[in-house]
């Protein structure tokens, strides 16, 4: 007698995410544990080049799975460059399982591979939180570059302060010695003369 088998649950809900409905955890979701499977109708890649939307799923050279159907919930997996799953191709099926142990409420994403980041996520800058605190350190560094140089800029514009007290003495000082080499000078010239005229 064959055992009936235990209906799937899914281990997340659908909620609102960054950038917009994402899949949350609803229970702790084990290292290497099944996710969900991505499903849809399986095109080949030529029909597939025809249809314009992103939830193509390329399962090798000759097939792709169109997951644009709203029954697959897999389809809300949103990507990250630093995910807590992963998806797997077995045979013409693609599973998403998890990499890691998964807390309940945290997001579960997976990287979408390096084609659909560069058509779809860079040019409009990806979401994900490492790219979020990636611009945010390099945006807080141009600001402290920034305040360095017009700091530096300051400083260079500011003439040298010189003490008034040291440099008035010090003129006070070589005023008082010239003015007393010329009087001697003077004196040594009156004396000279008078003793001149008194040998005429």
């Amino acid at each position: 007698m064959l055992r009936a088998r235990k209906p799937f649950r899914r281990a997340y809900r659908i909620g609102r995410s960054r950038t917009g409905l994402g899949c949350f955890a609803t229970r702790e979701i084990q290292k290497n544990e099944l996710i969900d499977t991505y499903r849809g109708q399986l095109l080949s890649n030529e029909e597939a080049e025809k249809r314009d939307n992103r939830y193509m799923f390329e399962v090798n050279s000759r097939w792709t799975i169109d997951g644009s159907n709203r029954r697959n919930l897999a389809r809300y997996f949103n990507h990250s460059c630093r995910p807590n799953a992963e998806s797997d191709v077995k045979g013409h099926k693609v599973i998403i399982t998890a990499r890691r142990k998964i807390k309940p409420g945290e997001e579960i994403t997976y990287d979408y591979g390096k084609d659909y980041f560069d058509i779809f996520l860079k040019p409009v800058g990806c979401k994900c939180d490492k790219c979020l605190e990636k611009r945010a350190a390099e945006r807080a560094e141009a600001r402290a570059k920034k305040l360095r140089a017009e700091r530096r800029a300051a400083l260079a514009g500011k003439k040298p302060q010189v003490k008034r007290g040291k440099v008035g003495a010090t003129k006070a000082g070589k005023t008082s010695k010239a003015t007393k080499t010329s009087k001697a000078t003077k004196a040594t010239k009156a004396t000279k003369a008078t003793r001149a005229r008194k040998r005429k």
